[in-house]
């Protein structure tokens, strides 16, 4: 990991530095993402999945002897120095951090990525009569779902699929549009390496798929502008809600307008559980009614409790950000 690359994530406020490695990470707990909400970090939420601890420590390490963060061991946090936040000026001025990115709307990036690969090999291939070869894609999931939508769509769909890629591609900014189409391979065409990508770009490896995430965040978008029958939409399954299983059918509940005491008497799960469940739909759900009246009803049961507190400051953060 290199070091340098994280100094977007601090600011010259200090931020708790665990929680920043969870959010990367992708471990959903209400306080992780109330620190992704304040921190406006939320959209980098299970950016770094496989991202160590260990890794993860020495590159704030490499960053504190280097002066650029300060960390304050009390509170448990890092702060950017001066010289901290000219270095990650200079960083975002380069447009290598993917400022687009938004897990919530794009997705778990490394599969779509994966999805991107694949569909082009498959169709590149097909039209080149290349029956044998390995997938570019190694996660199973991915490799499923594109065989179906192949199957299903794609090949009768070949020409109007190598339309749409040519045509979404090339509405991006040339530099993006560039590291995308080399970034594509298939067996009848070898693309470029990433070796020979940076070293034609001046970037090193990390930063190389940091600008990749750049470029994919922008063809996401501009993907959900062609018509639901396009077969390169149809690659790219529709964003899930944002919530997690279990807050998603609480929340579901809570909506349709069962009481709560009908929810909690019903649910195998403690109140306490659920209560989160409603502070993690209040921090991802966008249309979220925190002036409802049965809201407000469940907060006066105790304004001092840990549910009424934390609602409080998700709803003062919300408002701040918006």
């Amino acid at each position: 990991l290199q070091a340098d690359l994280l100094l977007p994530l601090f600011s010259r406020k200090p931020r708790r530095y665990q929680a920043i490695y969870y959010i990367l990470t992708g471990k959903r707990t209400v306080s992780n993402l109330l620190a992704g909400l304040t921190y406006d970090l939320l959209p980098y939420f299970h950016f770094y999945p496989k991202l160590l601890q260990a890794d993860y420590q020495a590159a704030l390490q490499q960053l504190m002897s280097q002066q650029y963060l300060k960390v304050q061991s009390e509170t448990k946090t890092i702060r950017l120095t001066a010289l901290g936040q000219l270095t990650q000026v200079q960083l975002l001025q380069r447009q290598i951090w993917p400022q687009t990115y938004d897990y919530w709307r794009d997705g778990d990036w490394q599969l779509q990525w994966e999805r991107l690969l694949l569909s082009v090999q498959v169709i590149s291939n097909y039209q080149h009569q290349q029956r044998h070869y390995a997938p570019l894609a190694t996660q199973p999931l991915v490799q499923a779902e594109i065989r179906q939508w192949f199957y299903r769509s794609g090949r009768r769909q070949q020409h109007q699929f190598v339309k749409d890629l040519i045509a979404t591609v090339t509405g991006l900014p040339k530099d993006l549009a560039d590291l995308l189409a080399n970034s594509l391979r298939s067996n009848a065409y070898a693309g470029t390496s990433d070796f020979q990508l940076g070293l034609s770009l001046n970037l090193t490896a990390d930063e190389l798929s940091l600008k990749r995430v750049a470029a994919l965040s922008q063809f996401m978008h501009a993907v959900t502008f062609l018509p639901q029958q396009s077969p390169l939409r149809q690659v790219f399954p529709a964003a899930h809600s944002p919530l997690s299983r279990g807050a998603e059918h609480t929340y579901t509940l809570w909506q349709a307008g069962q009481p709560w005491s009908t929810i909690v008497q019903n649910s195998y799960q403690k109140e306490g559980t659920l209560l989160e469940h409603l502070l993690e739909a209040a921090i991802l759900v966008p249309d979220f009614n925190f002036e409802s009246l049965p809201l407000q009803q469940l907060i006066a049961v105790n304004p001092e409790s840990y549910f009424a507190q934390r609602l409080s400051e998700i709803q003062a953060q919300r408002r701040k950000n918006d």
